[in-house]
């Protein structure tokens, strides 16, 4: 029997398990959006093309799954690419799909005629243009074979409009080949188990890889078997949940400073799914100076990137650490650890507040407001700093945010994403103003479909970390950072239709955290907090990581 392109594209995202796609209509689109209307698939209309694909960030983060938006041509898809960018720097599996014009326009300056696969190759696994309907649904299953194997990341299907009202015969899906089972190159690991076994001041660090890898038991497992103090990069937070002090929190430039010295002082470091950037490393030349460095990862190229490795293994992390585990030795290590616990008191009596002032005291009340297994999406700014520091994650997929990317604007949508992949779950958006007005249209696809986000907007009229570094670096100069105080964000809440309230940060906010944490529908607190509220310690530039400072 034969159906249309766009038939053949829904049966076959059925067929792999999608169930909801985030997008916004365009005249190219229309044969596919027309198919969608009649479901099952549920299609959530965004106010914008990048916020579109921010919740299928979202959504994949929050479930593991892929991710699906959809688009039109021209600026419908050029709008996506901040979030495509987004979910390729932290390796987030997603498939955008756009609509092209026709094929007898292309190279003729058509109307909303873009070169998107050009755009995008640089910041996807790979982008591919449908040439012919009968290559839909092999190009569409390349698509999420590619995005949600090896190192996970973005694929964009690019399928012009005729070809989305051709009509093609119906094939058959042919079955996917045997994938081989077992790891190869086992005696790397048993090479990185002897160096493990046999250091005295080890540290593993644990990156967002592991999430990704499904690994986080085994991860813990290790940890508990080994007694093997951790860190993590931001990507990492809430892999392990260990207790007995192993854990000695994120490393970087905004990190924690037991974890920054900790990893100085180390004579081995395992880096499990890390790709070692600057933001964690500082200045590379200065990094774990006293330290053999071991890398597990699955990309290839991430291993010896930034930092020289002596031990390299690549491989799904999963298998590797279930190779890894029975070949650990567990060592107290009591010397390291005493040493721990006096570096973790010191930093303890030095930061009494933890670093983040009245603002990290509000996030900790919002987090005991809601539910233990609530999602928090902190955007990008001091709210993620504040948030990453102070949030206590319990699961591995209850802190969502933009890492590598660094993303202002992400949280809204990707909320949303989040909470239609994970209705049962409370989802708690943490953003600055300024990260709020990039995506604050999307309040009314909140409003629309009555999702139940509780957001919190951290408002300190500033761009508050462009802001602190001007402030600490640049003499003051605050150039361009301030951003006033002539906007109502309550009413701009409320003109979407979204309850919301006021709170000054240095009063007591319970009362609204409570009134937020109890509505049934979607709720915002704009939090009033003064712009002087900045995160300690922070690496200055052209530094290393023990070179942090604590105080203006």
């Amino acid at each position: 029997m034969a159906i249309t392109g766009a038939d053949i594209v829904i049966k076959t995202l059925l067929e792999e398990g999608v169930d909801v796609i985030f997008g916004y209509p365009g005249a190219n689109t229309l044969p596919l959006h027309d198919r969608l209307s009649d479901g099952p698939i549920r299609h959530y209309l965004m106010r914008h093309e990048q916020a579109a694909a921010h919740a299928a960030d979202g959504y994949a983060r929050a479930t593991g799954k892929v991710g699906v938006c959809l688009a039109t041509s021209g600026p419908g898809a050029t709008n996506l690419v901040t979030g495509i960018a987004t979910a390729y720097m932290d390796s987030t599996p997603l498939v955008a799909l756009t609509a092209q014009v026709d094929s007898d326009l292309w190279g003729r300056d058509a109307f909303q005629e873009t070169d998107i696969i050009g755009i995008t190759m640089p910041i996807t696994k790979h982008s591919l243009m449908v040439r012919d309907v009968g290559q839909v649904a092999s190009s569409v299953r390349q698509a999420f074979q590619l995005a949600s194997t090896g190192r996970t990341g973005p694929v964009l299907v690019d399928i012009p409009k005729d070809i989305l009202t051709a009509l093609c015969d119906e094939q058959p899906r042919k079955a996917p080949a045997a994938t081989p089972k077992g790891i190869e190159n086992r005696e790397q690991i048993e090479r990185i188990a002897q160096a493990l076994n046999r250091s005295e001041r080890p540290v593993l660090l644990i990156g967002g890889g592991v999430k990704l890898g499904d690994a986080c038991e085994k991860m813990t497992e290790l940890v508990q078997k080994g007694q093997l103090p951790f860190v993590t990069t931001m990507m990492g937070i809430g892999s392990v949940q260990s207790p007995n002090g192993f854990n000695l929190g994120f490393i970087g430039t905004h990190g924690n400073e037991l974890a920054n010295r900790m990893i100085h002082q180390a004579d081995f470091i395992l880096a499990l799914g890390a790709r070692f950037t600057e933001r964690s490393t500082s200045l590379i030349e200065e990094f774990a100076p006293l330290a053999t460095v071991a890398q597990i990862d699955i990309d290839a190229t991430s291993i010896g990137k930034n930092i020289p490795v002596a031990l390299p293994y690549v491989g799904d992390i999963g298998d590797a650490l279930a190779e890894l585990i029975p070949l650990i030795v567990p060592r107290e290590r009591a010397p390291w650890m005493e040493r721990i616990r006096t570096e973790r008191q010191a930093q303890e009596e030095k930061l009494v507040d933890g670093g983040c002032g009245q603002a990290g005291d509000l996030i900790r009340k919002v987090q005991k407001a809601m539910a233990r297994d609530a999602i928090v999406i902190p955007d990008v700014g001091l709210n993620q700093i504040w948030t990453v520091r102070t949030w206590k994650p319990r699961s591995p997929r209850s802190l969502l945010t933009s890492g590598g990317m660094g993303t202002m604007g992400f949280s809204v949508p990707a909320a949303i994403g989040a909470k239609v992949g994970a209705p049962e779950r409370d989802v708690v958006v943490i953003c600055g103003d300024g990260g709020f007005y990039m995506n604050i249209q999307e309040l009314a696809t909140i409003s629309n479909y009555r999702l139940p986000i509780k957001i919190v907007v951290i408002n300190n009229g500033h761009l508050g970390m462009i802001r602190q570094i001007q402030d600490l670096f640049y003499e003051s100069r605050f150039a361009e950072s301030h951003l006033g105080d002539r906007v109502d964000l309550v009413a701009v809440a409320k003109g979407f239709g979204v309850p919301a309230e006021r709170v000054a940060v240095d009063e007591d906010p319970a009362e609204a955290i409570a009134r937020m944490s109890a509505a049934d529908g979607p709720y915002m607190i704009e939090a009033m907090v003064d712009p002087d509220n900045y995160v300690y310690p922070i690496i200055p530039p052209g530094c290393s990581n023990v070179e942090m400072i604590c105080g203006k």
